[in-house]
């Protein structure tokens, strides 16, 4: 008896091995093909990335095609992701205008080695991105024992054309018409700027444009001048005369048309956590935490009033009734401000920024522009303002002709929307007046600043946006906290649908001395009025052709 049982024993184990060497061969069948598989799925989605990379490049807009080629992205969207798998399109002809006329629902399919590729393009915003899906039934090995023939296989990717690749210093993309897209008001001397600070007087750079899709105004009298230290292009001319290249006259200009670059809003649907956010005010020797900011007024004399982020349906004033002087100091803390439902910021007077001191703050080398306060809580390290259904924007030193000043630095980083924009008007403000205006009048003293380091970006066609040279050139490549003069009123890029340049009447300013090329080092800037100075570390992703969205 005790033999019979361990023979059944021994029966028993041989049962369960084999049960178990199932499971087992089961499971190393799965981790085999599971394997494979994941490696497959890798390279569709590098093929899907490639493929919406090269279509949102033919989306970039040119002068001869300012909407792109929608019909090369369906091309080569499909192209390039066929190929990375070795395979190409049935109608592989990339010189021939594939895709004409353009499909219905801007929809292509391709099939080839097993691969099926559906290409979208154009599509989402501002038509100028590109979805590609490939979808591929990959056959299985092992797991085929466990019931599994054939495993599905999907990967999708989104890219979206960036910007035009120029840049500008000056922008005005209205076309057409009979009006003047950029008027200059030839109130003095004043220099627009492509970064260079005239070094590239004789070998002019590609940075900073000052273009006008429309009419590129600079009237008489030719005693002012306007100043462009960069290249000029415009699609119309009138009146011309005071127009100054490098402080050379005439200007060669050149002729295009560019369309409107498509830099992006933020999002502002959080904003509305913070409705009308109350002003706090602090008095001279105390201090404050608002927004878990310390903000310390160490002035004897003057009051502090912080405003923090968020949506505000009413108007500001600065300063408004009630303030204690018309020279307090206000500081805006890090973040967004969305201004919309006819509510506008109006400055007029008192030192505003976007500092913990209220006054200009510089760093770096070469000095820039800076913020010293913390990012939001959402990680916006600058302000950025956003102006929406007939909201506006104003700035003057009316309230404090001899004193003042006006500060603000652009994020570097936003969660949503393009960087380094201070001043975005977005598409459906529909204000048919002034969006956005600076009008400092200096003639009475040297003190008053106005300085955005961010670009000042318009996307609505209806309305128009206004700059007067505030300070005195050349301009300072060595700013301290102690001596901000010397710098543009916004450094970046000013671009709006029609664009007003005011020269400024401020003290000192005077002609420029034409450049003498090649001799190095005789470049002559005068002591213009300056107003914009294109610089890339404040522009909008400058130059970016595609980028993946998802």
């Amino acid at each position: 008896m005790p033999i019979a049982f361990r023979r059944r024993r021994r029966g028993q184990a041989i049962v369960i091995l084999a049960l178990a060497m199932v499971a087992i061969c089961g499971m190393l069948a799965l981790a085999v093909d599971a394997g494979r598989l994941y490696f497959q799925r890798r390279l569709m989605q590098d093929a899907v990335d490639a493929g919406a990379l090269a279509g949102a490049q033919s989306l970039v807009a040119s002068n001869g095609y300012p909407n792109g080629q929608p019909n090369q992205a369906l091309y080569y969207a499909a192209f390039d992701t066929l190929a990375t798998f070795k395979q190409t399109p049935p109608d592989n002809n990339p010189n021939a205008a594939p895709y004409t006329p353009q499909p219905v629902n801007n929809t292509v399919v391709e099939a080839a080695g097993g691969y099926t590729v559906t290409v979208v393009a154009p599509s989402a915003y501002n038509n100028k991105q590109v979805q590609v899906t490939v979808t591929y039934n990959a056959v299985a090995t092992f797991v085929q024992v466990l019931g599994f023939n054939q495993v599905n296989i999907v990967a999708t990717a989104t890219a979206e054309a960036g910007t035009n690749a120029k840049t500008y210093a000056i922008f005005a993309y209205t076309s057409g018409g009979s009006g003047n897209t950029i008027n200059n008001d030839q109130n003095g001397y004043a220099q627009v700027d492509d970064g260079q600070d005239g070094g590239d007087a004789c070998n002019p750079s590609v940075n900073g444009y000052a273009v006008s899709n429309a009419k590129f105004h600079v009237p008489n009298p030719n005693t002012p001048k306007l100043n462009v230290n960069g290249v000029v292009t415009v699609d119309q001319a009138s009146d011309n005369h005071s127009l100054y290249q490098y402080w050379q006259s005439p200007v060669n200009f050149g002729t295009a048309t560019d369309p409107e670059p498509n830099y992006l809003i933020p999002d502002t649907s959080g904003t509305a956590n913070a409705l009308n956010p109350t002003k706090h005010g602090i008095s001279p020797g105390s201090s404050q935490v608002i927004n878990g900011v310390t903000i310390t007024n160490t002035s004897t004399t003057k009051w502090v009033y912080v405003y923090t982020p968020g949506k505000y349906t009413s108007s500001q004033q600065i300063p408004a009734n009630g303030d204690n002087g018309p020279n307090s100091i206000y500081i805006f803390l890090n973040g967004l401000y969305y201004f919309t439902s006819g509510a506008n910021l109006t400055i007029t007077g008192g030192y505003v920024s976007n500092t913990s001191t209220g006054l200009p703050h510089y760093a770096g080398s070469p000095a820039v522009g800076a913020t010293d306060l913390p990012a939001a809580s959402d990680g916006t390290n600058g302000v950025e303002f956003v102006f929406d259904q007939g909201s506006a924007f104003s700035a003057s030193n009316s309230s404090l002709a001899n004193d003042g000043s006006v500060f603000f630095v652009a994020p570097s980083f936003v969660p949503t929307g393009s960087t380094h924009v201070a001043f975005y008007i977005a598409s459906t403000n529909a204000n048919t007046g002034a969006v956005w205006s600076e009008t400092f009048n200096a003639s009475a003293s040297n003190v008053p600043r106005f300085q955005i380091w961010g670009t000042v970006f318009d996307a609505s066609p209806s309305g128009s946006m206004t700059v007067t040279g505030v300070q005195v050139g050349p301009h300072n490549t060595a700013p301290t906290d102690g001596n901000s003069s010397g710098q543009y009123a916004i450094t970046g890029e000013f671009i709006g649908a029609t664009l007003q340049i005011n020269n400024g009447n401020v003290l000192g300013n005077s002609a420029g001395t034409a450049a003498t090329c090649p001799a190095p080092g005789t470049i002559g800037q005068g002591a213009p009025a300056l107003l914009v100075q294109y610089n890339n570390k404040f522009a909008p992703a400058p130059g970016v052709n595609s980028f993946l969205v998802k």
